[in-house]
């Protein structure tokens, strides 16, 4: 369902000409606070970003970091690479960790060893380093969702759940913002808050047979298999199946 898909339904669902104009933003806004709330299979990185570093600061905004497709930082950041840890460092999530290792911030050296981040009061995510060093590190984290533009454009979000978890999202904005169309009418519940209310909870965790969100990102991710594979030696340590 691309976005102008979206704006029809909704037009029809809330028959409203008075709101169509905020149609786009906030399908966009939806959009992006459920990439928030939701670990989206396709928002986390495949390929890294680049984030160049050196050896006079400590701290760098992640939305700072380059991307080969422009993708920028979301959340999550779950891996980071230089010359020295090839497979990945140790990642804290509070800066105070490198505010203990070194107060002064005064230690340099020739590569980064240790990063910590968190979000700063303007909701940016800020990444400390120890100890400072020239380099470039490679990030892999969820990205934000890209913007659409046109209607033809389709929302980065499962398929399966457009209909069932982002229109009702937007639907449920819609009469946040405009409490008058949160009306029911005798022998028509399309405007009822508790139906759409319960079609946005079915929408998150099932109903009727009918797999919701969780459920699908839940089988989305791969399936550990611990011990050896049938087939394999003995000695098989933890795997992943894909």
């Amino acid at each position: 369902m691309d976005r102008g898909a979206i704006k029809t339904e909704l037009q029809v669902l809330l028959r409203d000409t008075t709101v169509e104009s905020s149609f786009d933003t906030w399908i966009q806004d939806e959009l992006l606070q459920l990439a928030y709330e939701f670990d989206l299979p396709t928002m986390r990185l495949r390929t890294p970003a680049s984030l160049v570093v050196n050896n006079a600061a400590w701290q760098y905004n992640l939305t700072a970091a380059t991307h080969a497709s422009s993708f920028t930082f979301h959340k999550k950041l779950y891996r980071v690479t230089n010359a020295l840890f090839e497979t990945g460092m140790r990642i804290d999530t509070d800066l105070n960790i490198i505010d203990d290792i070194d107060p002064d911030h005064t230690d340099t050296g020739t590569n980064v060893q240790r990063v910590a981040y968190e979000l700063d009061l303007h909701n940016s995510a800020v990444l400390g380093t120890w100890p400072m060093a020239s380099e470039t590190l490679s990030l892999w984290f969820y990205r934000r969702p890209t913007t659409m533009t046109v209607d033809t454009n389709i929302p980065e979000f499962p398929d399966a759940h457009h209909f069932d978890v982002l229109i009702p999202r937007i639907v449920l904005r819609a009469f946040r913002l405009y409490p008058e169309l949160a009306t029911e009418v005798a022998g028509d519940a399309t405007h009822a808050l508790a139906l759409w209310t319960q079609r946005y909870h079915a929408g998150l965790y099932g109903d009727n047979g009918n797999m919701g969100l969780i459920d699908t990102l839940r089988k989305s991710k791969p399936v550990r298999q611990r011990g050896p594979r049938a087939g394999m030696g003995l000695a098989g340590a933890d795997r992943f199946m894909r």
